[in-house]
This record gives C-alpha cells, sequence and structure tokens, in this order.
C-alpha cells in the first residue's frame, strides 16, 4: 500500500514536565519523547526527513524501511489476541477491554494535543454512531496521560459518545507498543486482532479496517 503524504503541526509530550513541550514541525504521527529509544531513532530520523505520514496495515509487502522498523516496535501482532487491560474512565467509572468480548472493537490511542487525532475522531465517531445501537461493535478511545477534565472537554467539544479511558502513565500505550499517536487496533470479536494503523485514519483505512474487524476479507494493496 503506497505511503499517503500529509503534514500536521504537533509538538512533543514528557510526562516528567506534566504538560505538552512545543516542539518543531513534525511529520507522520506525533511522536513523544519519553517513548523514544535507541532502536527507534534511525527509523523515526527516516520518517521525518521524507516528510510523509505513514499509515500502515498488514496488507501487502510495499513497505519502507523506516515503515518495517517501527511495526517491529509494535507488541500486538496480526492474527493474535491483543493484551487485555483495565483503565480508569473520566467520569470515575472503569473501562475493560474484554467487558466488550462478543463484539468487534476498534481501540483507537489518542491525545488532545495530537493534530491528528483531533482530525479522525469525527470518522471515529461516525463509525461508533453507525454501530452503536446494533451492538456488533464499538469504538474505545485510550487518552494518553492526560486529566480528566481535559478529556471530558475534549470529548464534549467533538461530541464524542463512545467510551473514553485514561492511560494515566501509559502502560497500555507500552503494552502495545506504540511509539507515536494517533494509532487504532481493529479487533474481531473474540479478541483477535485484525488489522492495525499507525497514523491518521484517511482514505479508506477506516472502513476496511472495521469490515476486517467484523470478518471481511480486505484485498492487499
Amino acid at each position: 500500500m503506497p505511503n499517503s503524504r500529509a503534514a500536521m503541526q504537533g509538538g512533543t509530550y514528557d510526562p516528567r514536565s506534566g504538560g505538552d513541550q512545543p516542539g518543531p514541525r513534525r511529520v507522520g504521527v506525533a511522536v513523544p519523547r519519553s517513548w523514544i529509544t535507541a532502536r527507534h531513532v534511525a527509523a523515526i530520523a527516516v520518517v521525518v526527513a521524507i516528510g510523509a505520514l505513514f499509515a500502515w496495515r498488514e496488507l501487502g509487502d510495499d513497505r519502507s524501511p523506516a515503515i518495517i522498523e517501527a511495526e517491529a516496535a509494535l507488541q500486538v501482532k496480526i492474527g493474535e489476541p491483543v493484551p487485555d487491560f483495565r483503565l480508569d474512565t473520566p467520569d470515575g467509572g472503569r473501562l475493560q477491554l474484554s467487558d466488550y468480548r462478543g463484539q468487534a472493537v476498534v481501540l483507537n490511542f489518542w491525545a488532545t494535543w495530537c493534530v491528528p487525532c483531533r482530525q479522525e475522531m469525527p470518522q471515529l465517531q461516525a463509525v461508533h454512531a453507525e454501530y452503536v445501537d446494533s451492538g456488533v461493535l464499538t469504538v474505545v478511545g485510550v487518552n494518553l496521560q492526560e486529566s480528566p477534565s481535559a478529556v471530558t472537554d475534549f470529548g464534549e467539544e467533538l461530541s464524542l459518545t463512545f467510551p473514553l479511558a485514561l492511560d494515566r502513565d501509559g502502560e497500555v500505550v507500552r503494552r502495545y507498543g506504540l511509539i507515536g499517536l494517533p494509532g487504532t487496533f481493529f479487533i474481531d470479536a473474540e479478541g483477535v486482532l485484525r488489522a492495525r494503523v499507525i497514523g491518521e485514519l484517511h482514505g479508506e483505512l477506516l472502513s476496511d479496517g472495521v469490515a476486517a474487524a467484523l470478518g471481511g476479507e480486505v484485498a492487499a494493496r
């Protein structure tokens, strides 16, 4: 699948500082410094240098070395069960991923400071609204290390009705192996990963992922 190209204005985030760190103009995914390790630096540098927003699924073999390297960092593989987790919600409740077993899940990792995260939210909300009454699929949004009030305000601003959870210490993000935001995992009703997208959802990436999670065959590009 050819790489799509788009620029985004972003910043980095350091959990030790407790706030956003304005950064240079970046492309691709928003990359918190605290996630970057030595084995990721080369791949991220290549992505920034070519100026590409990269998003991929496990479809086809036309991936660049940068994508292959970044993909290797992910801990969740296509065709394998995804890690379960239990997180607080902004309203003081608890959300456990396995509670949604029996229906497909579009699991999206995001942050309020992440520009492509904001841009893709209306599409995610539309998918949730389309399927919520049928009970066959839901969208779950996991926020990275922000306050309940910030997440609530963001959800209200964008009229989000799908469940939101708080990854307060970034542990779930690390377990999934993400090194940037946004990241979306398409999980079937048995809790098995069927497709994944790193970077902003656009074009047919979302619809193809939903089809894969629901058991449809998606042709390689």
